[in-house]
C-alpha cells in the first residue's frame, strides 16, 4: 500500500511539475489560449485540483510513519516548489488578514473618535440645554415683571382718570360755590343798604346804654354831699 501511495505521489508530483512548467511557457494562438493544449490554464488548473485531491485522499489512508517515510522520498526541489506555492497562498491570506485587521483597527479608531465626538456633542447639548432653561427662567421672570408693570400702569391710569374726574367735579363745585358766594355777597350788600338807618340808631344807643349801665353799677354820691351841707 505504501508503494502504491508512493507511486501515486510521484506521478502526481511529476504531473504537477509538468503543469507548472507548462504554465510558465504558455502557447498563444492568435493572442488566445488553446484550450486543447496541455499548457492551457483551464485544463491545467483542473488537473492540479484533481491531483491535489488524489494526493490528500492517499495521505489520509496512511499512518504517521508511512507519511514520514514518504515525505523523506520527495525531492527537495519539488518540496520547495510546493512549499513556495502554498506559502504564497498563505502569504496572500496573511496579507488579506493584515489588510482586514488594519481596516478593522481603522474602523475601531473611527468608532472611538465618533464616540468621543458624540460624548463632546452630548455635553455641549446639555450645557446649551441648561443655558436655554436659564434663559427661559429669566424670560418668565421678565414676563411676570412686565405683567406686574402693566397691571400697575393700568391701575395708575384708572387712578389718574378718577383723579381727573374728581378734579373736574371739584372745579365744577368751586365754580358753583363762587356763584353762590357772589350771590350771597350781593344779597348781603343789599341787606346792608336796607338796614343802614336802624344801624345808625343802634350805634347812637350803644353809648347811652353803656352810660346807664355804668350809672346803675356806680350810683352817684349826691345825698352825701347834701348832708354835708
Amino acid at each position: 500500500m505504501m508503494a502504491d501511495a508512493s507511486e501515486m505521489l510521484a506521478a502526481a508530483l511529476e504531473q504537477m511539475d509538468g503543469i507548472i512548467a507548462g504554465s510558465k511557457a504558455m502557447d498563444y494562438s492568435n493572442g488566445l489560449f488553446d484550450c486543447q493544449s496541455p499548457s492551457s490554464p483551464f485544463l491545467g488548473g483542473i488537473r492540479v485540483l484533481h491531483l491535489l485531491e488524489d494526493l490528500r485522499a492517499a495521505l489520509e489512508l496512511m499512518d504517521n510513519e508511512e507519511r514520514s517515510n514518504l515525505r523523506c522520498q520527495i525531492p527537495d526541489s519539488t518540496a520547495e516548489g510546493l512549499a513556495e506555492w502554498l506559502q504564497g497562498r498563505m502569504t496572500n491570506d496573511h496579507g488579506s488578514e493584515a489588510v482586514y485587521q488594519e481596516r478593522l483597527s481603522r474602523l475601531e479608531s473611527d468608532k472611538e473618535c465618533l464616540i468621543l465626538q458624540v460624548s463632546v456633542l452630548t455635553d455641549q447639548v446639555e450645557v446649551q440645554g441648561e443655558k436655554i432653561r436659564d434663559l427661559d427662567t429669566c424670560l418668565e421672570q421678565h414676563r411676570q415683571k412686565l405683567n406686574s408693570t402693566e397691571e400697575l400702569l393700568q391701575q395708575e391710569l384708572v387712578n389718574r382718570t378718577a383723579l381727573e374726574t374728581q378734579k373736574l367735579e371739584l372745579m365744577t363745585e368751586v365754580s358753583s360755590l363762587k356763584l353762590k358766594l357772589t350771590a350771597v355777597e350781593r344779597d348781603h350788600q343789599d341787606s346792608e343798604v336796607k338796614c343802614s338807618p336802624s344801624q345808625a340808631i343802634q350805634e347812637a344807643q350803644t353809648p347811652l346804654c353803656s352810660t346807664i349801665c355804668f350809672l346803675l353799677e356806680h350810683p352817684p354820691s349826691i345825698p352825701l354831699f347834701i348832708s354835708s351841707l
